[in-house]
């Protein structure tokens, strides 16, 4: 039977889940690890952490575009 290791490193932190989403938001330049601390305790009994975090990043950071806006589709 083969055990998995997973380091510290892995994507299943939910800081991890937090930059993962807002990178694919096209929104990863608004992550810092100092509002990440204090949207986590805010959301504490929240039941997805990472998005009701991500909520949080989103509605705090309002002025900020996406990073896609100077894309051509």
């Amino acid at each position: 039977m083969q055990k998995l290791i997973q380091g510290k490193g892995t994507p299943f932190t939910p800081s991890a889940q937090v930059i993962a989403i807002l990178h694919d938001k096209g929104l990863s330049k608004i992550f810092n690890y100092s509002d990440y601390e204090y949207f986590k305790r805010l959301c504490k009994g929240a039941f997805n952490l990472p998005m009701a975090i991500v909520d949080l990043f989103i509605q705090y950071n309002t002025e900020i575009v996406s990073d896609y806006e100077e894309y051509i589709f």
